[in-house]
Order: structure tokens, then sequence, then C-alpha cells
């Protein structure tokens, strides 16, 4: 391709204006860097939970992970709804801690 000319920017952007002439969508697929950017980063989150004890771990995962509120969790786990939020402040000091100490500005 390139013999006639064609560099792979040329060939992305016929191929964008090709499927939109064809009714096909932008598919808005990311490039391999920020495909690469998000594995580590999740890298880095998994190795940040794993430094936090099973409890810490846990209320991490229920309310920044799967949003439950703070009174909900507290409930179900029959604590007091401020010492939960008194640890969730503590687990999320720990976590921007680790965060900081990869070089992650949070």
């Amino acid at each position: 391709m390139e013999e006639k000319g064609y560099t792979e920017e040329s060939y992305e952007a016929w191929r964008d204006v090709a499927a939109e002439d064809m009714g096909v969508a932008d598919t808005g697929q990311p490039d391999m860097d920020e495909l690469l950017e998000k594995e580590m980063l999740l890298g880095i989150l998994e190795e940040a939970l794993d430094s936090l004890m099973p409890e810490e771990r846990e209320l991490a995962l229920k309310v920044f992970g799967e949003q439950v509120p703070v009174s909900e969790f507290a409930k179900e786990r029959g604590e007091p709804r401020t010492t939960v939020s008194s640890r969730k402040v503590s687990v999320l000091g720990k976590l921007r801690a680790y965060f900081r100490g990869k070089g992650l500005d949070v």
C-alpha cells in the first residue's frame, strides 16, 4: 500500500468515511495506547485492593465499586453508620496513598 502512496493514517480516514457512507456508526474503539493504559490502571487498582485488610476490601468493593450506600452497608453488617462512614474515609485515604506511591495523582 505504501508503494502506491497510502499511509496508515490515510487508510484509517478512508475506512472511517467509507463506514459512515454505508451507514455504519463510528464504533469509537479506543486505540492500543488507551487499552494499555486502562489495563495498567486496573492492575494498580487490583494491587491497591489487595493491600487492604479483608474487611476494608469488602467495604471498598461494596461502597465504591457497587455504590451501595454507607447506611445500607452498615445495616447489613449490624454496625453503626458512623463507624462504617469513618472506616470508609480511612480506606479511601489508604487507597489514595497507594495510588500516590505508584505515581498517580488522585
